[in-house]
């Protein structure tokens, strides 16, 4: 059961880490929810029945790892600025880079702006292409009420990101 625990890790944890790195914006809180997030998954794996994926069981409990951890903390953490600097490296450009590092915190921005249920289904769809099933697993949900939660926070987000884009929302709602 060791090894066969020590693969799931292997396998599962970046996406993991991923997930709740765009979660955070915190590469250190990242890691930290991350081995939380296995630690927890050791701890329950005997509740594991199997009707969802293990990705998809994985994501569930790195969401609830998360949402303990913004309440616990009272506060959410806006994007690391080295993060953005690396998504928006480019082939020596400096105009070009000097946007795509303003384009990456203005969306690191508005995702973190947005209610914890809408940021997880945008993550978990367009970062790790979940499918609506394993999204609604994960949110507890139906996939029908996934797709209404990511339409949702679609139209959310581009109202927070048009109203950051003329200059507003400088707190968090």
């Amino acid at each position: 059961m060791l090894k066969s625990l020590a693969e799931l890790y292997k396998e599962y944890r970046p996406m993991i880490f991923r997930y709740l790195y765009r979660c955070t914006g915190s590469h250190d809180l990242a890691e930290e929810l991350t081995q939380e997030t296995f630690y927890q998954a050791v701890l329950s794996i005997a509740g594991f029945r199997g009707e969802s994926g293990v990705s998809t069981w994985l994501y569930r409990i790195a969401r609830n790892v998360c949402s303990k951890n913004v309440r616990k903390a009272n506060h959410l953490l806006l994007a690391d600025p080295a993060w953005c600097d690396t998504a928006a490296a480019t082939d020596g450009d400096p105009e070009e880079a000097l946007c795509g590092a303003e384009l990456a915190g203005q969306v690191e921005r508005a995702l973190s702006l947005l209610p914890e249920d809408y940021r997880s289904a945008i993550l978990m769809r367009e970062v790790e292409n979940l499918s609506y099933d394993e999204i609604g697993a994960a949110l507890g949900k139906s996939p029908q009420a996934a797709r209404v939660i990511l339409f949702r926070a679609k139209k959310r987000f581009r109202e927070i990101y048009c109203t950051l884009e003329k200059g507003g929302l400088r707190e968090r709602e």
